[in-house]
């Protein structure tokens, strides 16, 4: 099975625990990583917002929740209708439905005009893509020049303790607590392959730029096991 469909059907088999499991399994420190994410736009314009990979909503409600204007909107993106038709109960129930859509779509393959949202972003959502630099361009091309890309995504810690500590959560401990609340220990086995295979921050970096993406800095966060990425449109 390819990549996209694989993956489709893993997060469509999980949906339900999904917002559960981000809480446990990061100790709560999803909200904060996304607050990060969410204050590197501009919450004070009028215009919309892309949430790429959005999942159940949680960066689009998260930049509503934050947002300094009522003219300031999202839309999110995501390949799995599962997923999304979670996210349309919450956003429903925030109140916030007039503020958010939530649609199906492929990150390498945007329905979207050039040159036309604010800013993007995609949490956690970037080494589940069947071709990262196609995405990563897809996201650049619609966002105005000046806008920018942001990426949250897990990393591995340097620290070599850390790193050590890190491996053996992710490895062992993980995988059993998300299978045994999910019922899908495959899912939870397939979140530390993807995390250990996936590009250095250092390399990332060169990646959005050879993506054509300019002022590319990068934060770690929580002792180096997320990074926040940010790259520019001229």
């Amino acid at each position: 099975m390819e990549k996209s469909a694989f993956v489709q059907n893993m997060f469509s088999s999980i949906a339900p625990r999904y917002d559960l499991l981000n809480c446990i399994l990061s100790a709560g420190r999803d909200r904060y990583w996304r607050r990060v994410a969410v204050a590197e736009f501009p919450l004070d314009r009028e215009g919309t917002l892309l949430d790429v990979a959005s999942g159940t909503g949680d960066i689009a409600i998260a930049i509503i929740r934050n947002a300094r204007t009522p003219g300031l909107k999202v839309l999110g993106v995501d390949f799995s209708e599962k997923m999304l038709e979670l996210g349309r109960e919450k956003v429903e129930k925030l109140g916030m439905a007039s503020r958010i859509e939530l649609r199906e779509g492929d990150a390498t393959a945007l329905s979207l005009p050039d040159n036309y949202f604010l800013g993007a972003v995609t949490a956690f959502g970037l080494r589940n893509f069947a071709e990262m630099e196609k995405g990563l361009k897809e996201m650049l091309r619609v966002v105005k020049p000046g806008g920018k890309v942001v990426i949250l995504e897990f990393t591995t810690p340097q620290n070599p303790i850390l790193k050590k500590l890190y491996h053996l959560y992710f490895r062992h401990i993980l995988p059993r607590i998300g299978g045994l609340v999910s019922g899908n220990r495959d899912a939870y086995q397939y979140l530390p392959d993807s995390v250990m295979e996936f590009p250095s921050p250092a390399r990332l970096k060169e990646i959005m730029e050879i993506c054509g993406m300019r002022n590319v800095r990068c934060r770690l966060l929580t002792f180096g096991i997320v990074a926040l990425h940010v790259g520019e449109k001229v």
